[in-house]
């Protein structure tokens, strides 16, 4: 394939609105880079042609012109119509509208120089192929070297050398340019209502904006995700404290369980003391009276009963010689004085006077008390 030298063709490019298609290869077609130009210069002195006749068109409508319409084709003046502006510049006395109507004469031979120019070029180029509503340059482009005897590999070999309009507009001018192997194309806008360039211009803008939505989208999805991840975090460090606090309650729970448990136990328990009655004595926890059963002494605190003894499980307390420092056992006093023997409580002395047993008769009564057992040998 060919690659057309942009120097030949700048001029072109710059002045007129069509897509220029280039083949990709080193070498160029000699025959094939002249159509291309020729192409180019149809495609400009086309849209010259328009051009000038939207510009005739708003000139006869400035002039009050309106019964004069050039042809639709050729956008020139009949001759008919010439002779008719003729008479009314003679006839005319307005400085302003006669020159303005001589503009219009001026210009309709300008418009007529682009038609012969326009038309010996097209003479010498090739029938352009009109694109129809759904037709794509690749497909049009592999019909035309069908034509010529191609296979469809060899076709689309030749094509994939080629730069291609991705869309089309109905109405574009395609010329196919094939010589010696080699395949060219140029795109020119016809009677399209858009040019190459412009809806080229328009599908990348399409793209671009498509594309800026996109980013914009991913943005804000990157933005949520991120949202989403804080109100993880947040429901994540929520929910850790809710289970340090639901392990706080339970363990506070578990406390209270406890020390209910055991305000309970000692709310149903007697609290007692087992001692030698002359050591209780000298350490002031009771008091013997000469004429009196003994009773608390100075010294008597809720400290000194370390021993205890749940009545909901038993009602007998035991007491060994040996724990309080003694030989045997001769007599167990009960302080305070207000518990009777065999009444609130039964005293048996083992016979060897080593134990004594208590039994509680009346539980109740020592419920939560605090009972001293005053032992003497």
């Amino acid at each position: 394939m060919i690659r057309f030298g942009r120097s030949s063709l700048m001029l072109s490019l710059m002045t007129a609105s069509f897509l220029l298609v280039m083949p990709a290869c080193k070498r160029e077609d000699p025959q094939i880079r002249e159509l291309t130009q020729k192409a180019a210069e149809a495609d400009k002195t086309s849209q010259q042609l328009s051009q000038e006749g939207a510009e005739q068109q708003k000139r006869l409508a400035q002039a009050g012109v309106n019964d004069i319409k050039p042809n639709t084709e050729t956008l020139q003046l009949t001759d008919e119509q010439k002779k008719a502006l003729e008479e009314r510049i003679k006839n005319e006395k307005n400085s302003s509208y006669q020159a303005l109507l001589q503009e219009v004469l001026d210009k309709d031979k300008e418009i007529k120089d682009l038609n012969g120019k326009l038309a010996k070029l097209k003479a010498e180029l090739p029938k352009p192929d009109i694109a129809r509503p759904g037709d794509s340059h690749y497909g049009m482009a592999i019909r035309f070297l069908r034509k010529k005897g191609l296979s469809e590999a060899e076709a689309k070999k030749l094509v994939s050398r080629v730069n291609i309009m991705e869309k089309m507009a109905p109405g574009f001018e395609v010329y196919h340019f094939y010589a010696n192997g080699v395949y060219g194309t140029w795109v020119a806008q016809g009677r399209a209502k858009i040019t190459p360039n412009e809806l080229v211009r328009q599908e990348r803008e399409k793209i671009e904006g498509e594309r800026d939505e996109a980013v914009a989208q991913s943005e804000k999805l990157q933005e949520d995700v991120q949202d989403l991840q804080n109100q993880k975090q947040k429901i994540e460090e929520e929910i850790a404290g809710l289970q340090t606090e639901r392990a706080n309650l339970i363990e506070e729970r578990t406390k209270l369980q406890a020390d209910n448990a055991t305000q309970l136990a000692s709310l149903n328990s007697i609290h007692y003391l087992v001692g030698d009655r002359d050591k209780l004595k000298q350490e002031g926890i009771i008091e013997i009276p000469i004429f009196a059963k003994d009773r608390a002494g100075k010294n008597w605190r809720d400290e000194v009963f370390t021993q205890s003894l749940d009545l909901r499980s038993g009602h007998t307390i035991t007491i060994k010689a040996s724990e309080v420092g003694l030989k045997k056992i001769g007599k167990v006093n009960v302080v305070p004085g207000s518990y009777l023997k065999d009444q609130h409580y039964k005293l048996t002395i083992s016979e060897d006077k080593q134990t004594a047993t208590i039994d509680l008769l009346t539980p109740a009564r020592f419920k939560n008390d605090k009972v001293v057992f005053a032992v003497t040998e």
